[in-house]
């Protein structure tokens, strides 16, 4: 499970820096299916941002209108836009003085004790301790927080880091009062989350939660029964798709991603409610990221900012590409590729997608007056053209109006 822990390593950063960090969003009306050529205005569009917030970082962040990361400071800005503000929060861990976990003594209270221990985070860190979600206190202060964070004027929460092993198929042994007895700490979680989105929704209906479950894998494994957080969650993060946070031969997880891309892809419920996180180097990877994401009927999104575009380090803030990415695409139709395919194809509703995902070039037919996006560029020919697309390239082809 943990493999997946890359880039919410930096989450768990970013909330320690920011002591809570925030994310705004604007949960949009459904694309009307009439319109030939939706705007991606009329669409829920993620961008993520963890670099510091200053004048014009909304404009890099082009049509996104759910801002992950931003600081409390960018609240009135974002609203203006009538974008909705959810507030960044984990109910995995906490660090010290925090509302959550106020000093060392208060782990009585509220930490996550097995064989006589309070267990420490899997992503370490100084004092980093994994909260009990079972425990009386926890659920008091985190219903006392959802009041604060709607008076404040948020409308929901990205949860970031869901619950994680051994904790999650443990049962805490520490002395404080719990909510249910003899619950694993992966159901106390979810029943936690459970008591958030009820209390949300009776305080604002329209409030999202997204979820970030690092690969949807883990959804299912987090605890038998129902709800699920497939079921709690309006969406489920995941991260590092295709690209991740590493540079180097690290960095490209294809194979793998695609052959997972298909399981969910095969349960429509579910793809709908993916949005994917990768972290591509440059415009030519994000389109590309893109391209694969929306073949599978996931919603896309990329990168945490712009303060490494030119450097060689780790972490994922490679650049703001949102502004070319061709987000006017509409949603998939018809049937899936294959498998077994090189070259990947679908039809949506204002236009196609190739994506070739092997080790040789493949030529594609695009047909005339329709605008190519075609890594870091775009052409519209006069007439059907035929290019050769190169291997982990996509070509992105809107029609003519």
């Amino acid at each position: 499970m943990f493999e997946r822990r890359i880039g919410a390593v930096r989450f768990l950063a970013a909330s320690v820096l920011l002591s809570v960090g925030v994310l705004f969003a604007a949960k949009s009306a459904a694309i009307d299916a009439s319109q030939s050529h939706p705007s991606a205005s009329s669409q829920t569009i993620f961008g993520f941002w963890y670099d510091p917030w200053q004048p014009g970082t909304l404009a890099k962040l082009g049509p996104a209108n759910v801002i992950i990361g931003a600081p409390p400071s960018a609240v009135s800005e974002i609203r203006n836009t009538g974008a909705r503000a959810l507030q960044y929060v984990t109910y995995y861990q906490s660090t010290l003085q925090h509302p959550f976990l106020k000093d060392l003594p208060d782990l009585a209270k509220v930490g996550f004790q097995v064989n006589g221990q309070f267990e420490k985070s899997a992503f370490g860190g100084k004092d980093n301790y994994v909260l009990c979600p079972n425990s009386v206190e926890l659920r008091s202060r985190v219903m006392s927080y959802v009041d604060a964070t709607l008076q404040q004027g948020f409308g929901g929460y990205f949860v970031d880091n869901t619950f994680g092993d051994p904790a999650a198929h443990q049962v805490c042994s520490a002395a404080h009062p719990h909510v249910k007895q003899g619950v694993i700490g992966g159901r106390a979680f979810l029943d936690l989350l459970q008591a958030v989105r009820d209390k949300l929704n009776q305080k604002d209906p329209g409030a999202l939660i997204i979820a970030n479950v690092g690969n949807p894998n883990w959804a299912a494994q987090l605890a038998p029964g129902a709800p699920s957080l497939w079921d709690l969650s309006d969406f489920l993060l995941w991260e590092s798709y295709g690209y991740s946070s590493i540079r180097g031969p690290d960095h490209d997880r294809w194979k793998r991603t695609i052959d997972e891309s298909f399981t969910y892809a095969a349960q429509p419920d579910k793809a709908a409610k993916i949005l994917v996180l990768s972290y591509p180097e440059n415009l030519a990877e994000a389109r590309f990221s893109f391209a694969i994401a929306r073949i599978f009927g996931f919603r896309f999104t990329a990168n945490l900012g712009d303060s490494q575009q030119n450097g060689k380090e780790n972490g994922g803030t490679f650049g703001s590409f949102l502004s070319g990415i061709p987000f006017d695409l509409g949603e998939p139709l018809g049937q899936l590729p294959n498998k077994s395919d090189v070259l990947l194809h679908r039809s949506f509703q204002n236009g196609e997608v190739f994506a070739n995902t092997g080790t040789v070039p493949v030529t594609v037919s695009i047909a005339k007056g329709s605008t190519t996006y075609l890594a870091d560029r775009a052409v519209t020919p006069s007439g059907l053209t035929k290019l050769d697309l190169q291997p982990m390239t996509a070509a992105i082809v809107l029609k003519k109006p």
